[in-house]
């Protein structure tokens, strides 16, 4: 697979989305705490994703 180190970038982002709100935002009270912070993981992954599948090719 030609992006194989982007892949990898997915379960990463997943695993800090659990951790960056719950650890480092967990006192900020404000809509840009841990909102912002899923609003901007969920862009990166819905970018990466587009990277990925944009090499897929149907084999005949």
């Amino acid at each position: 697979m030609k992006h194989r180190k982007t892949v990898w970038l997915v379960p990463i982002i997943i695993l800090l989305c659990y951790l960056v709100p719950y650890t480092l935002l967990r006192d900020v009270d404000a809509w840009y705490g841990s909102m912002l912070f899923w609003i901007l993981a969920t862009a990166v992954v819905i970018g990466l994703n587009a990277v990925i599948s944009s090499t897929w090719r149907d084999e005949q």
